[in-house]
């Protein structure tokens, strides 16, 4: 993990004796955190560790490429490319140095790149190429010696002007693919594919009109929203639409685009693709499953994973495996490999009989000390003084660690077994499962998959639903299971009643802990946009208004509602928000920062900065605690 400490100190205490801690909106309260903005790893760790098969370590991969001997992986959270030998799993890294960004040529770990989404090999297995969506250029990578050149682009520079080499300007660039002769790239925010010759390093566009729309036609005539994966045959391009849901097809030779797979028509969010000339293979990230298309009649089936979308790590056959946010593919003797990235796993599957296997990696679940555990997505955490809770959100679980060890344990659901059943520990399932408050006795659960809202007795991990009926979606109010949400998130509690970001409604709801009564306190004509994270003082609720990019405030007394005005800071997605009763403490999603707002006076000033994707955050009276989803990391701030 990479991470800039700014400079804001923090308030300290008074005099007369340290301030009485209060347990309240899931954190500890009544002192101002003296913060020296100093970072620690508490529990989990990034997944980047090279090794066999079992013990190798990725952090979301986006992309892959098969020679039959060798997988080669963009490593897209860790900024690397890692080599796995098909026949053990053993896995190495070869370019770029995990965890470190930047656009550097150079060799092996000397070089660097910025989260990149394409990878491509050369016909003859000896460049590989790589879409440095980050740097907004294309790399060329020599396979034998790890040297790392920039082929096209140049790094910090967003365009989408054609030319030769550095001259070429690309926004985004995704999914990459070659013939031999061309490379052929899905520049994602140009909504358009380029073309560029690989002797001469000549970039032009060959087909889109830049335009985020949907049309067929000949080169810039046609239009397309966010291409991501590419694939060819040497005749054709076969162009994953990700933004209209769409399959399209490029002729090469003339760049006539067509429709093969029209939107809503069964793939719902096409990533990575593949083909073999007869049929078309697709990892569909929102369904979670793997497509097949027959080009000849266009077809379209389900080769492995749920139909109904349902996530998991799963290997079986056919529709009983089960994948999380499949990326890229890469096809080869019949076997699709597969960058399941949401697992942080590298699959394969037959395509004859639909039979996955895990080739590398190991799925985030484990218990343990501190950075020996592993998360998957954690978005949410809590603390009753003495332990940190965790909504260990892909595991579908609920984490305890202690503060005075670090020890992880479960304390309830069973990691990759997503559902809705109430029962104690291991025997209660939660699906997606992203915010968590306390009240010292019991945890309470945003069940975010299931829009519902559960208890788990701390003392004994019995849980119980509620509020809402799981696999139903509304806002209605009502008593316990009466209740309808659409995708709760954020959780918070004043010991006597919860309140809940109820993200799809745009609403925060109130719900009476003894009864499981609920109401809407902030309905959404008050204007929220997806509103993330929720805390309070008891008096006062402050709302991650995350759509919005802001703050918001709501008096429990009056009912008054209204944006906190800021200054000193700028928020890009807002997710996460606790406080000591003095400040209010906000993870910046998008920024990949912490940030400290006065209550007093609306002064904000950094506490960190360089994360990658902090989401939950709560204190215990002396040190925060953040969970970054993308690291599968809790950190500490002191």
């Amino acid at each position: 993990m990479t991470m800039a400490l700014a400079s804001c100190g923090g308030g300290g205490g008074g005099g007369g004796g340290e301030p009485q801690l209060t347990s309240m909106g899931g954190a500890l309260q009544g002192r101002s955190l003296a913060l020296t903005n100093s970072v620690t790893s508490f529990a989990g760790s990034a997944g980047s560790t090279d090794g066999a098969a079992s013990q190798a370590r990725f952090s979301f991969p986006g992309d892959v490429a098969s020679d039959g001997t060798s997988l080669y992986v963009l490593d897209t959270g860790n900024s690397v490319i890692r080599k796995v030998v098909l026949a053990t799993g053993a896995t190495s890294t070869i370019a770029g140095l995990a965890g470190i960004t930047g656009s550097g040529d150079g060799t092996g770990a000397a070089a660097r790149f910025n989260y990149p989404n394409g990878i491509a090999l050369s016909s003859d297995n000896s460049t590989l190429y790589v879409s440095d969506t980050g740097n907004n250029t294309i790399r060329s990578i020599n396979v034998a010696t790890g040297a790392v050149t920039t082929l096209a682009g140049t790094a910090g520079g967003v365009g989408s002007a054609n030319g030769t080499g550095g001259a070429a300007r690309f926004s985004s660039p995704s999914g990459i693919a070659t013939d031999g002769t061309n490379l052929y790239v899905a520049d994602g925010l140009n909504h358009r594919v380029r073309k560029i010759v690989l002797a001469s390093a000549a970039v032009t566009t060959l087909a889109g009109s830049g335009l985020q729309d949907f049309a067929d036609g000949t080169g810039i005539a046609a239009s397309f929203n966010s291409p991501r994966g590419i694939a060819t045959d040497g005749v054709s391009l076969y162009l994953a639409d990700q933004g209209n849901s769409a399959i399209r097809r490029i002729i090469i030779a003339t760049g006539v685009v067509s429709t093969l797979v029209q939107p809503a028509e069964g793939i719902e969010s096409p990533a990575g693709i593949a083909t073999d000339g007869t049929s078309v293979f697709v990892a569909d990230a929102e369904r979670n499953n793997l497509r097949k298309v027959d080009i000849a009649t266009q077809a379209v089936s389900t080769l492995a994973g749920d139909d109904g979308g349902s996530p998991g790590s799963s290997d079986a056959v056919g529709g009983a495996a089960r994948f999380s946010a499949p990326a890229g593919v890469a096809l080869n003797a019949g076997v699709l490999y597969v960058a399941d990235a949401g697992n942080d796993l590298l699959r394969k599957v037959a395509v004859a009989t639909g039979a996955s296997s895990t080739l590398a990696g190991t799925v985030g679940s484990a218990d343990g000390l501190g950075v020996a555990a592993a998360f998957t997505s954690p978005y949410d955490l809590t603390t009753d003084g003495r332990n940190v809770y965790l909504a260990d959100t892909n595991n579908h679980t609920v984490r305890q660690i202690s503060i005075a060890t670090g020890a992880v344990t479960t304390l309830a659901g069973t990691p990759d077994r997503p559902g809705s059943g109430d029962g104690t520990g291991a025997g209660a399932s939660f699906r997606f499962p992203s915010g968590i408050t306390t009240d010292g006795t019991n945890l309470f659960v945003s069940d975010t998959g299931n829009n519902t809202v559960r208890k788990i007795v701390i003392a004994t991990g019995a849980v119980s639903t509620l509020a809402g009926t799981a696999g139903a979606t509304g806002s209605a109010d009502g008593a316990g299971s009466a209740a309808r949400f659409h995708s709760p998130n954020g959780i918070t509690t004043d010991g006597t009643n919860l309140y809940l970001a109820d993200s799809g409604n745009n609403a925060i709801r109130k719900i009476v802990i003894a009864t499981g009564a609920v109401s809407t306190a902030v309905a959404p004509s008050a204007g929220l946009s997806s509103p993330y994270g929720v805390t309070t003082d008891g008096t006062t609720l402050y709302i991650a208004d995350s759509g919005n990019d802001r703050i918001c405030k709501f008096t429990l007394a009056s009912s008054a509602f209204s944006p906190l005005t800021v200054t000193g800071a700028a928020f890009n997605f807002p997710s996460g928000i606790t406080t000591d009763g003095i400040s209010l403490f906000v993870t910046d999603a998008a920024n990949g920062s912490v940030s400290r707002i006065a209550i007093a006076t609306g002064v904000a000033g950094a506490v960190v900065t360089g994360l990658r994707n902090p989401n939950g955050i709560t204190t215990d009276g002396a040190t925060l605690y953040v969970a970054d989803a993308h690291d599968n990391t809790v950190i500490r701030v002191r």
